[in-house]
């Protein structure tokens, strides 16, 4: 599903994030990135989302190749972000709407779906989250696992085929986390594909397939968990 073909890709200010990376990724694999803070974790996320592209190297998802030319076609753009998810470590970072439930109808809207369809959507996620409580809340009201849970429901009201999180547990009080967890076994558990960056060995043990370990950019490790 996913194919990272020796992506390199560096910052302007010289700072080397991807170094020959070569990353195979199945449909319905649950991978666990880790290593040490700034080892590249979340600039591969960003890239397998298209938010940045190799500078040298080919990103391949479901053997489209990804790149600037290839997301400038607007139909081709609207269903790449539709089929591949990301929630990003801060919430905030993709939270904009005046409420909840119009955070989470922004993707279906984008998508010109109807108005009916974009409000079963959200009572769909408010529920799966437990966050109906929530619908017309403001999300800078919100608290730190409030907006995480939030952030999980816009990206699920899309109903990607891939989910790619970075860091989904950090920040989280232990009763956040479960649910985040729960979540996470019950999209595994329905073929979803997730990529995940984390610290957490035990989240990796409870739902990923592979564990891809990253040094100053390398991939120098890929092996099975389960």
């Amino acid at each position: 599903m996913f194919k990272l073909e020796s992506v390199s890709y560096s910052y302007q200010d010289g700072i080397h994030a991807l170094r020959e990376v070569v990353l195979h990724v199945k449909r319905g694999e649950a991978v666990a990135l880790m290593g040490a803070n700034g080892c590249g974790k979340t600039t591969l996320l960003r890239m397998l989302n298209g938010l940045v592209f190799p500078q040298s190297g080919r990103y391949y998802f479901d053997g489209d190749q990804i790149n600037r030319k290839s997301l400038h076609d607007i139909q081709f753009s609207k269903e790449f972000h539709r089929r591949v998810g990301y929630v990003f470590q801060n919430a905030d970072a993709q939270l904009f709407c005046g409420s909840v439930e119009d955070e989470i109808a922004f993707g279906p809207r984008q998508l010109q779906e109807s108005e009916e369809f974009c409000r079963e959507r959200v009572d769909d996620c408010l529920k799966l989250l437990q966050i109906e409580h929530l619908r017309r809340r403001a999300p800078y009201a919100l608290s730190g696992g409030e907006k995480r849970k939030t952030a999980f429901a816009c990206v699920l009201a899309l109903n990607p085929d891939a989910l790619t999180a970075d860091e989904p547990l950090a920040g989280l009080d232990p009763a956040s986390q479960q649910k985040i967890l729960e979540l996470l076994q019950s999209l595994r558990a329905a073929g979803k594909t997730l990529i995940f960056a984390t610290h957490n060995e035990a989240l990796a043990k409870e739902v990923a397939d592979t564990r891809v370990t990253m040094e100053q950019g390398r991939i120098v490790d890929v092996s099975p968990i389960r």
